[in-house]
């Protein structure tokens, strides 16, 4: 009777070992297949700012490796598998979000060994969540201002690029730095007319106003070129008055088409 209970005991001893030595192996699988030789790196189009800048950035992924790698879906912001984190110096990491990213769908690139696939975006507006009856998890890691920048510093941004397939995984960048400065004259007046402005600021980034509502984006046009009259040497001007020239012509062609068709425009 001892024996058999002896027995018994070995026995669920080795099928315990048996169940770690696999876990272990099935672990050592997975981190091998993990262990993607890919650098992602981000850098910025210049080092420093004002507030109300457009900040553009590059991003690389580069096969460090000496194999081919397939990355089944593109790793840009266009799709959503690249997104960008951004802290003031001294503080966390905050998620940067912007409703025009991740709308597409693009199969991603073959990297050959040394081959590195490149992207590029700009930052400027961010879509905040909206503080009426929000979840404090919604809120936790997200930018609570319109504006990516919203005030002077010395910033930090990093890139976490998605790659999808059999093991899934995050590449993160090395963060950069820049300095966003205080504008002066009149940038620090067309900036105080702007800083609390999420519909200037989307129109400056994306040339598109937030709202749906024929009226209110007129009045936002008009408030647009008020700002560019007042203030024409200004830099900040300079980006608005781009993206004025590019909403007429948009207008102008929408207007043309709808006359071709038939509709009798709006305006």
């Amino acid at each position: 009777m001892k024996n058999k209970i002896v027995f018994s005991m070995l026995g669920v001893l080795v099928m315990v070992a048996l169940i770690v030595i696999l876990g272990k192996g099935v672990n050592a699988v997975k981190q091998s297949k993990n262990d993607l030789p890919l650098i992602l790196k981000v850098s910025s189009e210049k080092q420093t700012y004002i507030l109300g800048e457009v900040v553009k950035l590059n991003f690389e992924l580069i096969n460090k490796g000496d194999k081919v790698i397939k990355i089944p879906l593109r790793p840009d912001v266009s799709t959503g598998y690249l997104k960008v984190w951004i802290a003031l110096d001294g503080q966390e990491f905050n998620r940067y979000h912007n409703t025009s990213w991740g709308r597409m769908e693009h199969g991603g690139p073959t990297l050959q060994p040394g081959q590195s696939f490149n992207s590029q975006a700009t930052i400027l507006w961010n879509s905040k969540p909206d503080t009426l009856n929000l979840n404090p998890d919604v809120a936790k890691g997200r930018i609570m201002n319109d504006y990516a920048f919203p005030k002077a510093g010395v910033y930090f941004i990093k890139a976490v690029a998605s790659i999808t397939g059999d093991a899934p995984m995050k590449i993160e960048s090395e963060p950069i730095q820049i300095v966003v400065n205080e504008p002066v004259g009149d940038e620090l007046k067309v900036w105080n007319d702007i800083k609390d402005s999420g519909e200037i600021a989307s129109f400056i980034q994306r040339g598109s106003f937030l709202t749906s509502k024929d009226e209110e984006e007129k009045n936002l046009v008009k408030r647009v070129e008020q700002i560019t009259q007042s203030y024409p040497n200004s830099f900040l001007v300079g980006q608005m008055k781009q993206k004025l020239e590019k909403f007429r012509t948009g207008e102008e062609k929408s207007k043309e088409m709808l006359e071709k068709s038939g509709v009798k425009p709006k305006n």
